[in-house]
């Protein structure tokens, strides 16, 4: 199966699967292991398990099965203070080829692994990615990621906020008055698109995130 390269937004993508990249330690406070930690919270409480207990290195995949995705947890770093390794890369990679037919994944998108927060070149890290997945019989995807580009959730996330009262928002995620003035401000920002773009504002921080999210959760909130 060929490879595709897509620019713009792992969230979007249709496939089954959907790799994270992580580090061994049990922390997601950054790039797009953080926007995991926030759309699926009790896969990361699980991942900080593992990592305290000490199960989880380089060379090993983690598998979580949510309902709408798989995701596939990838160390491409010891700790997160440490660089991306591209021995890392390739540990990983290898045990991907191995596994991925037992464990049942069809299809699989990948961010550029290490690269970003990790500080592998983007080029390199893709070089040696098509090298392994070349070997694969299944369809996968590459996202080198668009900062701009619209994610899966927030337009949902921001057109339920704009429906809503501030009192009805703060009722439903105990957010205070300042807090949602500010998000309202970014969410009518027409340059602000996703997650990550909305946690760079100043003064909305991963805690307001987490709440706010609450409301996709709400059956009925009008």
């Amino acid at each position: 199966m060929s490879i595709e390269i897509i620019k713009g937004n792992l969230f979007t993508s249709q496939c089954q699967t959907l790799v994270n990249t992580v580090n061994c330690v049990g922390v997601m406070g950054a790039g797009i292991a953080l926007e995991f930690r926030l759309r699926y919270p009790e896969m990361y409480t699980r991942y900080v398990e593992l990592c305290e207990k000490q199960l989880f290195e380089i060379g090993k995949l983690w598998l979580y099965k949510s309902q709408q995705h798989w995701i596939l947890n990838f160390p491409t770093k010891k700790h997160w203070k440490n660089p991306s390794e591209i021995e890392f890369l390739k540990l990983g990679l290898q045990k991907f080829v191995n596994i991925y037919e037992e464990k049942k994944i069809t299809s699989i998108a990948f961010p550029v692994l290490g690269a970003n927060n990790g500080g592998i070149p983007q080029e390199k890290s893709l070089e040696i990615m098509e090298e392994y997945l070349i070997q694969c019989n299944l369809p996968i995807q590459i996202y080198i990621y668009d900062p701009h580009s619209t994610d899966d959730i927030f337009p949902d996330l921001k057109s339920k906020f704009l429906s809503l009262s501030p009192q009805k928002i703060a009722k439903i995620t105990g957010l205070k008055n300042p807090y949602l003035e500010r998000i309202k401000q970014a969410m009518q920002d027409q340059t602000i698109n996703n997650l990550s773009q909305l946690l760079a504002v100043k003064g909305i921080g991963i805690n307001t995130v987490e709440k706010l999210l609450i409301i996709l959760n709400q059956e009925d909130i009008s």
